[in-house]
Formats: structure tokens, C-alpha cells, sequence
């Protein structure tokens, strides 16, 4: 039941007696309100509390999940002196107590047990809290959240732990490349600017010292810095307006406001005197990447004009004529990125982000040349004001057609957009593109020079004659040598300006819906190879769609050499068709080739007014085997470079990525795809595709605004690709069979210090109350484990307990992650929890966690995106009623206390279907017990009954 403060209660009750008295009641928003899109039904109201607090109020009746967020702007940029992680550890500290609420897991708790999720991140200029519940328990959530920023209790007993917890992210990240990158930028920045200082924190740099302890230090930071002024608040609820802000003022009026000023970042980034520079550093992984980054003013401001967003989509194209098609058909790149990125009150940087090929990164000196070539020309041509109007045009379509999304990321976004928006742009800033000011954009260009540039240039070949302080990083600098221009007679010639954009969708307008509209797609046209599945969208009516095909065949799923094969297919044939369909993808539509367990599935989605045409342009290169060799080596190499760069993601990644290779039977290590690719020559994977295709089948589901119309139109093209006669057999989707009471441990090596226990418990079998059961039992644990292992045990940073269901096989995941403990001790701390769940749990609580569990397998789709992919994935698994999500709730519905009691008991504790895969870190100590030990996942697959994948 909720609680509700009944001072409210009085309040709606007494605004309730009559009209007049409603109105008088009601808080008139007072200054401009904001501006929002056509498509959004959400009511809003801008607030500023009397303490300088601004508060956004968002109001959607009957939404079954609320969310809130505050934004503080203050972030490690803001660490005192000799404090690095400062900011970031006070973040960590914030969520364990309050004088309100002094229990350290009670907001966790409450959060979880009300079917909501929480987190925060801190980056270099500010702060942000965010979290979500189920409706009805906003406003206990909001007086939690409120007390973080009245009354934090920063308790003495969690101080070291929570250091610890900084420690383990510190220590997890140090395989990080794109930490280590920033440790070196850092190093080269100017040491008076801010942003110089090492961001997340170590044991060290937390340490008590002789005048003044961790403690004390952080609490006068908080107490500097943190204050109501500052801060920005995001509050979506089911509640009227006036409810909320009912809610709102009297919690967050009471945080402190200290009148923090805006202050200016006079000291420059990078000294003017050291440019331009050459960097170059030593990754861990087998990458070559190259970003080239100009100091430039700070724009924000100028969110009306955008130059950052205009110059970045001209130097980012990747359509023919632009730097990238050059750096490509010269085999220097394989990627490009460009717009602005750091940003602080005083400036900015503008870069540009590329992975090279082995022969760019043996010519770093070309790609310099190109790219400012390239900005040369962007000079010469000047701003282009019709190509700024198909940039509006485009950012004017999005806004007007902006559809809803998660409530939690759209609170979070909208608190931090609020530090810099004004009042009526709050919605519509990240939009509004209207004011086409030449001499601004110009102005930008004029950055973009050789003399302006900072190349951070990654190599594994680099041989540093410095190292980094925090990341270890070998690197060297060097003034950057004068770039002369391109000498070749075709390089202005070939890198010109973008052409108009054909795919801008000019007919917006809606379908008519016909009279007899289907509640659930239907099977519209079926033939022996195809089948497709229509329907017209009713509830979200904006002028967009999806068309999902999967091309199945038999020539997927079968063996290591397949799986390869077709990845290196679908990557060559993607590249393939970028250039042209990139277009396509700046005007609001989208595509994907991707490889799945039985076949390449196409995504296409977006405005639907030109997507006909860019899928017959799609479905005409689908087949073909014309690939140039040196493309098709490139992306082989580059393919085979993420596989061994499989090392440098974090060790519990790798792990999980281990257990999944064990659990399907589809999947293959990274050694052996490796020299799968290696053994593929073009003629093989020519072969491959011309055999794919012969035995193909396509199932397509069509849903959004299209008529009827489309499906004959859809078929006509599948036809083109398509062989005649019946669909061959596919190869079953198998996924491994655990029996009860067995127990598999299955050692991994990761090159990394910590310890990773990825403990996998498979439910009793594949029914409904199968998964009903294990679901909920992933939601009673999740947040007790989190609090016991990580917050009490200290054992790690990452540390979860999921419900981990493959190919609809229910399965629990414990994951810990620990720096400071052995596998053997986080296996143990893993039992004792597990054993100690069902005598702490009372039946309150149970109907507690049922109720979140339910509403979260309930909750509706916000957007046609989420309701197409619910659609998509029933058809995949074959539950042609679409009412899957129904039945699960119904299940959960059903179990009782001790329905649930005895599940567990029998299943997750005395006789286990257990998988325990194993990283021992430096420690190398397994887990004891009575265990199977197999050495390898093939092993485990080739000795064990599966389940067959509906």
C-alpha cells in the first residue's frame, strides 16, 4: 500500500470541493513554458523553486512507470586539487543513507521492490541521479531521491568500502583503450585547465591524510559545491500537474542554495604554443585509430544555429564525394566520426574520430593530408545555406515526429539539456536547427586547420618514450610536421560537397486504416519461400515503419566456417551498400544486415515515404559476388582484429561471453572463428553466398504506415532474390541441457589481475512456470545480492544476479567481478547468499516483488519501434497469438509464497543445474566443491542433451 503524506491529501482534498476552489488551488506556471513536438501528448510545466531549483514537471496519465532525475552541475572538472575522483566517489556515497532514511540499501531496496531500477553518472562538467518506479510509489520515491541532496549521512562505515568500489572501477578499467586514451590526453592537456584532472579515483588519491580524512574533504565538497541553484529536475509521473507539484515543492525546496556563480574556463585546453601536436600511444588491443581534435569556442549556446552539428555532418559524410569514400577507396579507413566532443564552459573540442587499415596506419601522414584538404575545400566552398536547410528540415521532422521512450533516459537527458537550454527550448533544443548564420559556420572552419590540430594517433607498433600516470600507457609527443597540400591532380576532383538528399521524406501524410483493422499482425501473403506478416499500425500514428526480413537458410548455424562466412558476408555487403544508402540513414531511415542463428536478417525502418525504394536498391546488391579483393581483405582483417581484441574487453564480459559459447549450440569461440576467416579466400566466400541464396526462405513482417499496398510490393522484390520450390530444412536451434544436481565448472583464462565467478543456474526445465519461477526469482535477489556482495562484502564493482533466459531456456546469472577476493571466497560469498534468501523474505515483500515483476512484463510499449520488436521476436519464437508477454504475467500471477518457496529450494539450491564458469585473476584459485571440471566449452556441448529452441 502506498503512503501518502497527508498534508497532500488535505491539499487534494480541499482543491476538490468546487471549481473555483480547483482553480485557486492550481500553481499558474509562471515565465515561458516549453515548447513541445505535435506528436507529444505529455502535459509539462517549468517551476523555479524559491531556492533557484528548476524543476521540469512531465504528466502522463495512466503511465504505469514514473521516473525522476536531477542534474547538478558539478563533475570531476570540479575536483579540489590532489583529490582526483573526487566527484565520482561523492556520487558512489550519496546512495548509501540518509538522516531521513539511514538504512545504505533502503533506497535500493524500495526501488527494486517497486519494479524500478536506479543509477548516476559523473562526467567532467556534471552530475546526474536518475531512476524509475511503478507509478503509484513516486511520491516515497521522490522524498528518498530528495533527501541525497537535504541530508546525506555519508556514513564513516561505508567510506573505505566505498573506495574500495571506486578502486575496483579504476582497476577494471585499465584494459580500457579508451581510458587509457583519455589518461594521455589528460597528460597532454594544459595543467591549469580542469579538465586535466584524472577523473575516476584510485585508493590513493582517496586517501585520509595527516590534516584531513577522506571524509571530511568530501563533505566540504559537497558542501560547496552542491547546491539548488545548480541543479536541474525532471519529474515524470501519472499524476495531474498540480499533483506534482504538490509533490515537488515542499521536498526540493529544501535543498540548500548557495548561489554557486557560472564560471568561466579561461585557461585553454591545449597551450596555443604547443600546437600543433603529435601524439602517439600504445593500445592494448591489436586497433589502429587516429582522432584528430581542434580547440574551438564553446557553442552551446548557439543550439539555434548548431555549427558543430552542420560542420560535423559535412567532415562525418560518408556518401560519395567525401573524405571518407576517398580514405576508403585509397584503403586507409575503415570508419569515420566527426563533431564536436568535450565541451566546458569556455570552449570546446571539435574532432574527428577514424579506424584505420594496416595500410592507413602506415601512412598516418596521407590520411593528415587528406583530411585537411578535405576542410580546405569545405573553405573554399563557403556555407552552404540550402544544404543548413536540409540539415533544419530534417532536425524540424524528428522533433514534429518525436515519439516517447524510456521514462528514466528521457528525464536524465532532459535534467542535463535543462544546464543549457533555454526555458522554451528545454524540448526542442536538441532540435532546433533555424538560424543560419554564415559567418558562425564559417567561423568554425576557420579552426579546422593544421595548425589548430591535436592528433592522438594509436598504434600497437608505437614505441613511447613516456608512460602515463594512471593507465600505464606508453606514449610519445611531438610538434606535428607541416602538412603540404595533396599533390594528386583527382583528389579535389573526387572530394567534393554531398549531393541534394533524395530520401528526404516529403509525404508525411498518414494511411487510411481500413475498417476491419486486425488486433494482431496477420499472415498476408505465404508462398513456398515466403511468408509475410502485415499490419497497419492504430495507436502511435506517425508516418513511420518497419520492415523486418529474415532470410533463412541452411547454409547458417551449422559450423564455425558457416558462422564466419556469413558475418564476413553481411560486413562486405553492408560496406557495400553505405555510400549509397548513407543518404538514407542522415533522412531518418535506417538499415542492418546482420548475421543470426539461422540466416542474415534486414532491418529497415524509419519515415516510410522513400523506403521502398531504398529496399529494392538494398535487395539488388544482396546477391552479389563482384567484391574488389582489397575490400574484401580489409574487412577480413578487420573482423579477425575485433576477434582478438575480444582480450581487451572487461574480464566479466569475457567470461559471460564464454558461458554463452557453452550455452548455444550455434556459437563458437573466438580462435576458432579466426582462423575460419583465415582459411576464407573471396572464391570460398563467393561460393558461400551463391549457396545461400539457392536455399533460402524469407519470412517478413511489414508494420507501420503502409497500406496493404506494400505487401504485394514487398513480396514482388523478395521474389527477385529468391529461388523457386520448397524451403529446405533448417538445422535446429539447440541450446544445452543441464540436469538436476549437476554442477559444471568451466575455467577460463582472461588476461587480467581480478577474479570473475559467472555462476549460471538453469531453471527446472522450459515451461511457462519454468520461466514464471526463475524470473521472479531473479527479482527478489537482484537487489540483496548487489547489497550483500558489493556494498557490504566490498568483492567488487561489477557484482549482479539476472534472469538470464536463452532461446526462452530459463536460467538465473550470479556475476562477480572482484579485484580484491579469489574466485574461491566470491564463489562462497555467492552460496551463503543464495542459502540465506528464503528466511529473510516475508510475504509483503513477495507480493511486493510479484507486483513489480508483473507491471515490468506488462508495461506498453512506448514507441512503434517497441512494439514492432515484441512483434518480431513472437514471430521468431513461433507464438503466433502474441500474447506472450500475457501468459508470462499470468504465470507469475499464479505462483503463491510457497509455490515460489519450494521452486527455489528444490531447484536453485538442492539440486542445481549449475554452470560455473571461471576467471581466477591473479589469485588463481577455483572454487571447491563437487564440480565436474570440463576445460573447454565444445566439451560441455558435445557430452549433454539439448533443448530444441521453438
Amino acid at each position: 500500500m502506498s503512503r501518502i503524506n497527508p498534508r497532500l491529501n488535505l491539499r487534494a482534498f480541499l482543491c476538490s470541493i468546487s471549481l473555483a476552489a480547483l482553480t485557486a488551488c492550481s500553481s499558474l506556471p509562471q515565465g515561458p513554458q516549453p515548447v513541445k513536438s505535435p506528436n507529444d501528448d505529455y502535459q509539462y510545466r517549468l517551476l523555479t523553486l524559491n531556492n533557484q531549483l528548476q524543476v521540469l514537471l512531465i504528466s502522463d496519465p495512466g503511465a504505469p512507470k514514473a521516473a525522476a532525475a536531477l542534474d547538478v552541475r558539478i563533475g570531476s572538472g570540479d575536483n579540489p586539487k590532489g583529490r582526483a575522483g573526487m566527484a565520482h566517489f561523492l556520487e558512489h556515497m550519496l546512495f548509501l543513507g540518509t538522516d531521513k532514511y539511514p538504512d545504505s540499501g533502503e533506497y535500493q531496496r524500495f526501488i527494486a521492490e517497486h519494479g524500478g531500477s536506479h543509477n548516476a553518472y559523473t562526467s567532467f562538467g556534471n552530475t546526474n541521479y536518475f531512476f524509475d518506479i511503478n507509478a503509484d510509489y513516486l511520491p516515497e520515491a521522490l522524498d528518498r531521491f530528495a533527501q541525497f541532496f537535504i541530508a546525506p549521512r555519508f556514513d564513516v562505515a561505508y567510506v573505505d568500502r566505498e573506495k574500495n568500489a571506486v578502486e575496483a572501477e579504476y582497476q577494471m578499467g585499465l584494459k580500457s583503450d579508451e581510458r587509457r586514451e583519455l589518461d594521455v590526453l589528460q597528460e597532454v592537456m594544459n595543467p591549469e585547465h580542469p579538465y586535466s584532472q584524472f577523473s575516476v579515483g584510485t585508493l590513493e588519491t582517496l586517501a585520509d591524510r595527516p590534516d584531513a580524512t577522506i571524509r571530511d574533504d568530501m563533505v566540504a565538497f559537497y558542501n560547496t559545491h552542491y547546491s539548488s541553484n545548480i541543479m536541474r529536475l525532471a519529474v515524470l509521473g501519472s499524476q495531474s500537474l498540480d499533483e506534482l507539484e504538490a509533490l515537488v515543492r515542499p521536498l526540493y525546496s529544501q535543498v540548500v542554495n548557495r548561489d554557486l556563480p557560472r564560471e568561466v574556463i579561461e585557461a585553454p585546453l591545449i597551450e596555443p604554443a604547443r600546437l600543433p601536436l603529435m601524439v602517439e600511444l600504445q593500445p592494448l588491443a591489436t586497433q589502429r585509430t587516429m582522432t584528430v581534435s581542434f580547440p574551438i569556442p564553446d557553442y552551446r549556446d548557439e543550439y539555434r544555429v548548431k555549427p558543430g552539428i552542420y560542420v560535423g555532418n559535412l567532415i562525418g559524410h560518408e556518401g560519395e564525394g567525401s573524405l571518407f569514400s576517398r580514405l576508403k577507396e585509397e584503403g586507409l579507413a575503415e570508419s569515420l566520426g566527426a563533431g564536436e566532443g568535450f565541451a566546458w564552459d569556455g570552449g570546446a573540442l571539435f574532432s574527428l574520430g577514424l579506424t584505420l587499415t594496416e595500410q592507413g596506419a602506415a601512412q598516418p601522414e596521407r590520411i593528415l593530408q587528406l583530411v585537411f584538404a578535405y576542410a580546405d575545400m569545405l573553405r573554399k566552398e563557403g556555407p552552404q545555406e540550402w544544404m543548413y536547410r536540409e540539415q533544419s528540415r530534417l532536425a524540424e521532422l524528428s522533433f514534429r515526429f518525436r515519439e516517447q521512450s524510456s521514462p528514466m533516459g528521457y528525464v536524465s537527458a532532459l535534467a542535463s539539456g535543462m544546464q543549457h537550454y533555454q526555458a522554451s527550448d528545454i524540448l526542442r533544443g536538441p532540435y532546433l536547427m533555424e538560424d543560419y548564420e554564415a559567418a558562425m559556420l564559417a567561423e568554425l572552419l576557420e579552426y579546422i586547420r593544421p595548425e589548430n590540430a591535436l592528433v592522438m594517433f594509436s598504434d600497437q607498433a608505437v614505441e613511447g618514450d613516456e608512460v602515463s600516470q594512471y593507465y600505464q600507457v606508453a606514449y610519445s609527443q611531438k610538434p606535428l610536421a607541416p602538412m603540404p597540400a595533396p599533390s594528386d591532380a583527382d583528389v579535389l576532383g573526387t572530394m567534393r560537397l554531398p549531393a541534394p538528399n533524395e530520401f528526404i521524406a516529403e509525404n508525411v501524410a498518414l494511411v487510411a486504416l481500413p475498417e476491419a483493422l486486425p488486433a494482431i499482425p496477420v499472415v498476408a501473403f505465404e508462398a513456398e519461400r515466403q511468408r509475410i506478416w502485415y499490419m497497419p499500425d492504430a495507436e502511435f500514428r506517425v508516418p513511420r515503419g518497419v520492415t523486418y526480413i529474415n532470410f533463412r537458410s541452411p547454409a547458417v548455424g551449422v559450423s564455425a566456417a558457416q558462422a564466419a562466412r556469413v558475418a564476413l558476408y553481411t560486413a562486405l555487403l553492408t560496406d557495400r551498400l553505405n555510400e549509397f544508402a548513407y543518404p538514407a540513414q542522415l533522412a531518418g531511415m535506417s538499415f542492418s544486415f546482420s548475421k543470426n542463428a539461422e540466416g542474415i536478417s534486414l532491418r529497415l525502418g524509419g519515415y516510410t515515404d522513400k523506403q521502398q525504394l531504398l529496399l529494392q536498391r538494398l535487395l539488388e546488391q544482396a546477391q552479389a559476388t563482384d567484391y574488389s579483393a582489397q575490400r574484401f581483405d580489409n574487412i577480413r582483417k578487420d573482423m579477425i582484429r575485433a576477434l582478438e581484441n575480444s582480450v581487451a574487453k572487461r574480464p566479466s564480459s569475457q567470461v559471460v561471453d564464454d558461458l554463452n559459447e557453452a550455452l548455444k549450440y550455434n556459437s563458437w569461440g573466438e580462435q576458432v572463428l579466426i582462423e575460419a576467416l583465415q582459411a576464407t579466400q573471396l572464391a570460398d566466400l563467393d561460393a558461400y553466398i551463391a549457396g545461400f541464396w539457392k536455399e533460402a526462405s524469407a519470412e517478413a513482417l511489414i508494420f507501420g504506415n503502409y497500406p496493404e499496398a506494400r505487401v504485394a510490393e514487398v513480396s514482388a522484390l523478395l521474389d527477385g532474390v529468391l529461388d523457386a520450390g520448397p524451403a529446405p530444412a533448417l538445422p535446429p536451434r539447440r541450446i544445452l541441457k543441464l540436469a538436476p544436481s549437476e554442477s559444471i565448472q568451466f575455467p577460463v583464462s582472461i588476461p587480467h589481475d581480478d577474479a570473475v565467478v559467472a555462476w549460471y543456474l538453469q531453471g527446472n526445465g522450459d515451461t511457462w512456470n519454468d520461466r514464471a519461477m526463475t524470473a521472479l526469482t531473479a527479482q527478489i535477489i537482484s537487489s540483496g545480492f548487489f547489497d550483500q556482495l558489493r556494498t557490504e562484502q566490498q568483492l567488487g564493482y561489477v557484482v549482479g544476479a539476472y534472469n538470464y533466459p536463452r532461446e526462452q531456456v530459463p536460467g538465473l546469472l550470479l556475476l562477480v567481478q572482484s579485484p580484491s577476493a579469489d574466485a574461491a571466497a566470491v564463489a562462497l560469498a555467492m552460496q551463503a547468499f543464495m542459502t540465506g534468501v528464503t528466511p529473510l523474505l516475508e510475504l509483503e515483500q513477495f507480493k511486493r516483488h510479484k507486483a513489480a515483476l508483473i507491471s515490468d512484463i506488462l508495461r506498453p510499449d512506448k514507441n512503434l519501434a517497441e512494439r514492432a520488436e515484441h512483434y518480431w521476436r513472437s514471430i521468431a519464437r513461433k507464438e503466433y497469438d502474441f500474447a506472450g508477454r500475457e501468459t508470462m504475467a499470468a504465470a507469475v500471477e499464479a505462483i503463491t509464497l510457497q509455490d515460489w518457496t519450494s521452486y527455489y529450494a528444490d531447484v536453485f539450491i538442492a539440486q542445481r543445474h549449475a554452470l560455473q564458469v571461471v576467471a581466477p585473476g591473479r589469485r588463481g584459485k577455483l572454487p571447491e566443491g563437487r564440480f565436474e571440471v570440463v576445460e573447454s566449452a565444445a566439451a560441455i556441448k558435445r557430452d549433454h542433451a539439448t533443448y530444441l529452441a521453438d
